[in-house]
């Protein structure tokens, strides 16, 4: 039966050929570096894998290396592993223990066993175990550049400086563990290479060190002094060069502390600035600037100077008489010391030294004890005028310090600024007289007549004294003519007396009107100038009255009128061809004077009306500027109509030249334009030409005729021809060229509608507003013929006037 298995064999071998074990890596010697991982594959070369069995790998000594679950494999670092078509030998980390024979083993059929050998062998690869990459030596000292190698069998070592080889001897020199360089130059930089080199295993490894030879630091031109301001921000420099650049540190030489973590310091430590903020005095001193880099170090000192700025330690203000002398002392401290000069608010600085007023010295002395400056200004024969604020000035090179205080010069009484000599009274009116006294210290008042001292032991119950001064008041209820007269008033302080007298006179009313000039006269209306009373009453006149009545007709039907002083005097509504006389009278706080004696004018008759009165502001040459090129508004007053109502306006005007010292129209046309209201008062000329001289003429016009015209010669401002609209010109108060004037009027009298709408209103609901007073009076008596003579005038109210002027009491 074997016999038959056996011959069966054969014949397989002889269809399918000789079964052999295959380890992959073929190679029969493996040479492979310590500390790296390995694996081997064993696998049969048989077309019928199931035909073998017991696969298997041995160690050197002839045991069976199991799988990563066997101890004894785990142990030995090595194990098995199956993959697909054979089985694997895995090394996780080659050690030098791991060399020798490892043997693949198989059964084929049960009866042929299979095996083959394969050898490993280890070497330690190059290992860069000091060779750093990037070097730095230091200039002008020997630097040996590590390059320290290892590897069994043992590396051939060269070396290449920027890709050129090194050669022997010269200021390079190989050694085992490097390359030594002698007295490190800057031109030594530059990339070397360490080029390791095993024979017997083929390797080759080079590792590329980067050479920079570093300078020490070194400081660049600094001060080694430096001034800040107390009170201020400052930074002081420090610069110095090297390879690399340096850091710095800045340390305070006298408590050696690191400012970079100090309060109120900083300190940049790639730039060497330090900042130091809110200078104070105690930052004065030396301070110590550290540069430090890879090859060294280097220290530089700095004198910091602190300046303080000034102070004013004592400054006070004083007081001091007239004529003598004030010294006013001003002490300040700072460092350095500071210069103190003076100055009065409003005026020029007093620099130290006599000034260009002989009597004012300013004088500085150090007091080195106590660090101060005193600054003492002196002023002689003291005048009122020096009294004021006086400014200290303290100066260095921190800036300035200032402070006021106030000389006050202390006078004897004045009345310099108390303008009442005189006053009046009159019909036992309350008076009062008041003197203000001016004077340092204030003064006390008393008042006196004669030798007597009002409301001292005098007392009298009309006269009452109000403050004691400085400003007093006497307030005088003069019932009898025994209180006129003369008052004085007395000032007196420490430093002396001062009288002032003030008259007490009764007031009058004024005297005749000395005469009333006819000026102005028309049909309608009469305007009068006046030369007023040779007696005022001791008052001004205030107002001027007139009492006028037709010739035929008695005084008592008289109508009257009142002006204020320096208004127009006009008597306006008066019948044309009518005789009138007229008598005047002046008034004053007292009352009205008597009349003067009667004169009498005849008015015009009827007539065509005054000349225009045109409102322009025209120039030396009598020529009116317009604002406008192309357009231009003329207003005018409203003139006198003599006695029949004015109906219309006629406005011409033409371009005009200035010729032999006329204005003569030119040829170009003339443009005429009639206004049918008598109550315009403006009007807007239009299409007109840029920088042209223009004559306006206006007339008034009433049913008798034409008045004279009223002219004025205008000129248009330069620029472009604009001619806004072609058709004839239009009056101001017309669409959009309303003047202000007439829409003034509209609005009035819009409201006035209004009103009278609302109190209608009134009237018919609540039988009240002024309708109703209007229907009450109506209702009463009958309103007398004398009071209608006098329309909106006055009738004799002249004769109880004194009663209403009366002083009040102040």
């Amino acid at each position: 039966m074997r016999f038959i298995t056996v011959r069966r064999c054969l014949l397989a071998e002889l269809v399918l050929g000789t079964p052999e074990l295959k380890i992959l890596p073929s190679q029969p010697i493996q040479n492979r570096p310590i500390s790296q991982s390995m694996l081997l594959s064993c696998r049969v070369e048989v077309e019928n894998k199931n035909l073998v069995t017991s696969l298997q790998w041995h160690d050197t000594s002839g045991r069976v290396i199991g799988d990563n679950s066997d101890r004894y494999s785990v142990e030995a670092g090595i194990h098995t592993e199956h993959m697909p078509g054979g089985l694997a030998l895995i090394i996780p980390m080659l050690q030098e223990r791991h060399a020798g024979n490892y043997t693949c083993t198989a059964k084929y059929a049960n009866t042929e066993l299979l095996a083959k050998s394969v050898l490993i062998k280890t070497f330690v690869a190059i290992t860069w175990e000091d060779a750093p990459e990037e070097q730095y030596p230091i200039l002008n000292s020997d630097y040996k550049v590590r390059c320290k190698v290892t590897a069994n069998p043992a590396p051939m070592v060269d070396w290449l400086q920027n890709g050129e080889q090194i050669p022997p001897g010269g200021r390079y020199i190989v050694e085992t563990d490097g390359l030594l360089i002698v007295k490190a130059t800057e031109a030594d930089d530059g990339t070397y290479t360490c080029r390791a080199i095993v024979i017997e295993t083929g390797e080759l490894s080079e590792r590329n060190i980067r050479v920079e030879v570093h300078t020490p630091p070194a400081f660049e031109k600094m001060d080694s002094s430096v001034t800040v301001v107390e009170a201020n921000t400052a930074s002081v420099m420090c610069k110095a060069s090297g390879k690399p650049l340096p850091t710095y540190s800045w340390i305070k030489s006298s408590t050696r502390e690191d400012l970079a973590t100090a309060d109120r310091f900083s300190v940049e430590k790639h730039t060497g600035v330090l900042t130091i903020r809110d200078i104070s005095k105690d930052d004065d001193g030396e301070y110590k600037c550290v540069a430090t880099n890879a090859a060294g170090k280097a220290e530089r000192v700095v004198k910091i100077n602190v300046i303080l700025k000034p102070r004013i330690v004592t400054y006070k203000n004083i007081s001091i008489a007239t004529g003598k002398e004030a010294k006013l002392p001003c002490s300040a401290s700072g460092r350095p010391l500071p210069t103190v000069t003076f100055r009065k608010l409003t005026s020029d600085r007093f620099v130290v030294g006599p000034q260009q007023d002989d009597r004012i010295v300013v004088e500085n002395t150090r007091d080195d004890e106590r660090h101060e400056t005193i600054g003492t200004l002196s002023i002689s024969n003291i005048l009122r005028t020096d009294d004021g604020l006086y400014e200290c000035i303290a100066t260095n090179e921190g800036g300035e310090a200032l402070k006021n205080v106030h000389l006050t010069v202390e006078f004897k009484p004045s009345f310099a600024n108390t303008p009442m000599r005189e006053a009046w009274s009159w019909q036992n009116n309350p008076v009062n007289i008041t003197c203000l006294a001016e004077s340092i210290p204030n003064a006390t008042i008393t008042w006196h007549r004669g030798d007597i001292e009002l409301n001292g032991r005098y007392i009298d119950n009309n006269i009452r004294k109000f403050g004691e001064g400085p400003l007093s008041t006497l307030q005088i209820l003069p019932i009898d003519r025994k209180y006129y007269g003369q008052y004085t008033c007395k000032a007196a302080n420490p430093l002396g007396v001062a009288l002032h007298e003030i008259n007490l006179k009764e007031a009058r009313p004024p005297s005749n009107v000395l005469q009333a000039k006819l000026e102005v006269i028309t049909a309608t209306t009469i305007t009068f100038s006046f030369v007023g009373p040779a007696e005022n009453g001791g008052l001004p006149v205030r107002k001027y009255a007139v009492q006028y009545k037709e010739e035929r007709k008695d005084w008592r039907d008289a109508r009257n009128k009142t002006w204020p002083v320096d208004s127009p005097y006009i008597l306006e509504g008066l019948e044309p061809q009518t005789t009138y006389n007229f008598r005047f009278a002046a008034q004053n706080d007292v009352g009205f004077g008597n009349w003067a004696a009667p004169e009498h004018h005849t008015m015009p008759k009827r007539s065509y009306p005054e000349e225009p009165h045109i409102l322009s502001n025209s120039g030396e040459d009598g020529v009116v500027m317009s604002p406008y090129s192309d357009h231009y508004e003329l207003t005018w007053k409203i003139p006198a109509d003599n006695g029949e109502p004015i109906d219309q306006y006629s406005i011409k005007y033409c371009p005009v030249k200035h010729v032999d010292g006329h204005w003569t129209e030119t040829e170009y046309q003339c443009y005429t334009s009639d206004l049918s209201s008598a109550e315009h008062t403006a009007f807007v000329l239009r299409a007109l030409t840029a920088d042209t001289h223009y004559k306006i003429e206006l007339r008034a016009h009433n049913k008798i005729g034409f008045s004279t015209p009223g002219e004025v010669v205008i000129k248009t401002a330069r620029g472009k021809y604009t001619l806004k609209s072609l058709d004839p010109p239009v009056s101001a108060t017309e669409g959009a060229a309303l003047s202000s004037g007439a829409i003034v009027s509209i609005v009035v009298a819009s409201l006035f509608v209004i009103l009278i709408f609302v109190d209608l209103s009134c009237y018919v609901v609540n039988q009240a507003g002024l309708l109703m007073l209007i229907c009450e009076k109506m209702r009463g008596s009958k309103t007398s013929d004398e009071d209608a003579k006098l329309g909106s005038d006055e009738k004799e109210p002249l004769k109880d006037a004194g009663k209403e002027a009366t002083i009040q009491p102040r």
